[in-house]
């Protein structure tokens, strides 16, 4: 894995730790919500969101959602990827035990009306 993909894995565990989330506006210029989404755009911007895609398959510290929401909102991904993206942040739109994260990924659906 490259030093930007560890860097993404390590900040999305940080992020995790702190409890900074992707849909809560309340962290939107928070340091370590910036750091996760500049990671992520090293991706986009070197034309690697195939690339940054793989993290959709994670399974931990909200890592598949937090690639999910960075794609959509900065990656002009291809119609399987932004359908991928999209079954994601509804998976954890439904999760059973998050209730926060439940919360938040339902209310960005809804703003984002899918």
């Amino acid at each position: 894995m490259s030093k930007k993909g560890d860097d993404f894995l390590w900040q999305c565990k940080s992020n995790y730790i702190k409890g900074i989330t992707p849909s809560n506006p309340d962290f939107y210029t928070d340091e370590d919500y910036l750091k996760v989404i500049d990671i992520g755009l090293q991706y986009i911007n070197a034309g690697e969101v195939k690339e940054f895609s793989f993290f959709l398959r994670e399974s931990q510290y909200f890592v598949p959602l937090w690639a999910a929401h960075i794609i959509l909102q900065y990656g002009n991904p291809d119609k399987e990827i932004e359908e991928e993206c999209i079954s994601t942040i509804r998976e954890y739109a439904n999760h059973p035990i998050n209730e926060k994260i439940a919360r938040e990924e339902s209310n960005w659906l809804i703003s984002n009306a899918l």
